[in-house]
């Protein structure tokens, strides 16, 4: 058996040229700084590895049966690396792979590292699963970066004079001291203007002169810092010539790839649970991963310490019917997140890699908290589906702001930037808009492929996606969870685009995700596949609001001598009779540029 690092943070750095003189570049002490500020993604272990030029640092969060063997940075004849994720074919990679090296460990770790030294760089496209990583080649002094091909595992760097230092999340970049603490304030614009879930550069962050590493990118350092950047892997740009085929075989085939994708992140020695949000997507992957286990499931709903509360819980009892359903093979779970907000919320919440703009992000990091509770360490998230598969257009604002799927026209899409716009902006910000939003409909009128509904999904694969997997690792991993998501394995990612688009939809009935529903129909509850489209439930709004506005009035001296939030925002006079859509990206705006300028890792409640 292959066993998995069940999540990892890693850190390091590179210097550039003449290393042996003296220079203001990131040392021993610095990555160890970076490491440490990463223990929450790795509690069980760190390890810390230096050669001239090269520091790499590694947080471990261990499962059962990983010893001293596996440990990180790992170092195998003159390459080392430091990895985060899972390589879901691992066991077949090592079989083949064995007949050319002896394995000393039962990581996956060992495998990508075997298979980078037998096939170089181009043994990325033999990976399939969820990673970061970087490796350093003693041959030839080289440090290599890569991030899987939906960027679900994340990587952050900033380039110096002489020297990069990259680590899992950008608040460890901060702790090396040697990255400016300033906002990046076109980023933000954006971000504002756009939502944090329609920025087009997969590369920017709101932090001045830090990068995110693209999905699907290797990046290589010369020790000279020559740095070169290949995409390895992309979605289809048409259908398969073999298509179409009929929507039974279809379904087949779907059904198929979800349940190869379910059984691989089942792999190894490691218990794992199951999201049961009542939707179509979460029921599909617990009743496939059932099949093998009794699953854990984990239930959001909002109410106080005596329960949950019947209003706004309908998807307590779509998913209590799932339970029932698939009978003793789940342990059911109700997580019961309150609707008062706190400051120490938003705190909890924030990552320097984006303003969060949803307060749902609360009850997320809830969710995962209970996983935690549970005694677990992995959780199958059913994130993706929508955005492959057209699962959004049953939504009323999604087919208004976007595209009626009745009647595709693409100059409809031209609202989609204003719709998604956070309210109570300065007039300084407004007065970027137009360049803004052109730039928006620039890309998904010039690069993106297909006719305007599967085009659509595409620009929503290559952003509100990237967004919403950064947020889901981050949230996961401030509890010690990892979050693993069927839905997104890239091949059955690449199928779906393999189809005609219009395949996964019924258009006169708005309904999206038609091959799902057909390929789980007989598996799950009658009642739920006919369920109207929802999403993950927003709390009672009214008491979200008066937490909000209560913040913003203790907190208005605060928010007016903030010089980034009061030339962004307007500060409303009356809190109490603006919405939580202004409130909230004000409040968490001013909590980001807080923790931008502080060193120390804001505490999570417990």
């Amino acid at each position: 058996m292959t066993v998995v690092f069940s999540g990892c943070g890693i850190a390091g750095a590179m210097h550039f040229g003449d290393t042996s003189t003296p220079g203001n570049r990131p040392a021993k002490a610095a990555v160890n700084r970076m490491t440490a500020a990463l223990a929450h993604r790795g509690p069980s272990g760190e390890g810390l590895w230096q050669q001239p030029g090269v520091v790499l640092g590694h947080r471990r969060l261990a499962v059962t049966g990983i010893g001293a063997a596996g440990g990180q940075p790992m170092t195998r004849d003159h390459l080392t690396i430091v990895y985060n994720g899972e390589t879901y074919n691992a066991p077949a990679l090592r079989a083949e792979l064995s007949a050319h090296f002896t394995f000393t460990s039962r990581t996956d770790t060992e495998v990508v590292l075997r298979a980078w030294q037998y096939w170089g760089a181009n043994a990325v496209e033999r990976l399939e699963g969820m990673f970061a990583f970087a490796l350093w080649d003693a041959r030839t002094r080289q440090l290599s970066l890569v991030r899987d091909r939906i960027g679900i595992k994340p990587l952050y760097y900033h380039r110096g004079p002489d020297f990069l230092v990259f680590a899992s999340e950008i608040e460890a970049l901060l702790a090396s001291g040697h990255v400016p603490r300033r906002p990046d304030h076109e980023t933000l614009a954006r971000q504002l203007l756009c939502s944090s879930t329609l920025q087009i550069d997969q590369s920017a962050t709101p932090v001045e002169q830090v990068r995110a590493l693209a999905p699907a990118t290797t990046l290589t350092l010369s020790p000279g810092g020559q740095q070169d950047e290949r995409t390895y892997w992309r979605l289809p740009d048409t259908p398969t010539e073999h298509r179409p085929v009929s929507a039974a075989e279809a379904a087949r085939e779907l059904a198929g790839i979800l349940g190869d994708s379910v059984d691989s992140m089942l792999m190894g020695d490691v218990p794992v649970a199951a999201f049961l949000s009542g939707g179509l997507d979460s029921s599909a992957i617990s009743a496939l991963a059932c099949r093998t286990r009794l699953l854990p499931c984990v239930t959001t709903a909002y109410g106080d310490p005596t329960g949950p509360s019947e209003e706004g819980n309908e998807d307590l009892s779509y998913s209590r019917a799932v339970a029932r359903h698939l009978a003793d093979r789940v342990h059911h779970h109700v997580s019961v997140q309150p609707h008062v907000l706190r400051l120490e919320d938003l705190d909890a919440v924030c990552d320097l890699a984006a303003v969060g703009d949803d307060p749902r992000h609360v009850a997320i990091l809830g969710n995962y908290r209970a996983v935690r509770d549970l005694g677990l360490r992995v959780v199958l998230n059913g994130q993706g589906a929508d955005e492959i598969m057209g699962g959004y257009i049953a939504r009323p604002d999604f087919v208004r702001h976007i595209l009626d799927v009745r009647s595709p026209d693409p100059s409809t899409v031209r609202s989609l930037p204003a719709s998604r716009q956070v309210p109570g902006l300065s007039p300084h910000l407004l007065s970027l808009q137009p360049q803004v939003h052109a730039d928006v409909l620039s890309y998904y009128r010039d690069v993106l492929t297909g006719p305007p509904l599967e085009r659509v999904h595409r620009l929503l694969v290559h952003t509100q996606l990237t967004r919403v997997v950064q947020f889901e690792d981050f949230l996961a991993m401030r509890m010690s969870v990892e979050a693993r998501f069927p839905f997104l394995d890239h091949r059955l990612v690449a199928w779906a685009f393999q189809q005609p688009f219009d395949t996964h939809v019924n258009a006169p009935a708005r309904h999206g995700k038609v091959l799902l529903t057909a390929a789980t129909r007989g598996t799950l509850p009658t009642e739920l596949l006919d369920r109207p489209k929802a999403v993950f439930p927003f709390p009672d709004m009214r008491t979200v609001q008066a937490s909000l506005a209560a913040m913003v009035t203790e907190h208005r001296a605060e928010l007016h001598n903030d010089p980034l939030v009061s030339s962004l925002f307007t500060i409303p006079a009356e809190p109490a009779a603006v919405g939580p859509d202004t409130l909230w990206p004000l409040l968490a705006l001013w909590r980001w540029h807080c923790k931008l300028r502080t060193t120390a890792r804001t505490p999570v409640p417990a």
